[in-house]
């Protein structure tokens, strides 16, 4: 299924009301805009680079790190 949506002159968007209930995407808030080989992907939820820097406050541990790495990657693949 595909949708359609409009970028306005200040280049905004609105997603169908369909989207935002079924990916539990409320008023406010923040999503991250990622340029791809297909063209945009939009992520919602908790910016990752938090994550990141929050390994980095600490020692980093490589066996860590390589895991949390993974676990973006499996996230953010496209099916």
């Amino acid at each position: 299924m595909s949708y359609e949506a409009t970028v306005t002159s200040k280049g905004q968007l609105t997603l169908p009301k369909e989207l935002r209930k079924r990916f539990h995407l409320e008023e406010g808030e923040k999503v991250l805009l990622i340029p791809v080989e297909e063209g945009i992907m939009l992520k919602h939820g908790l910016n990752p680079l938090r994550k990141v820097r929050g390994i980095l406050r600490q020692e980093i541990d490589v066996e860590k790190a390589s895991a949390f790495i993974k676990q973006i990657r499996k996230e953010w693949r496209l099916d």
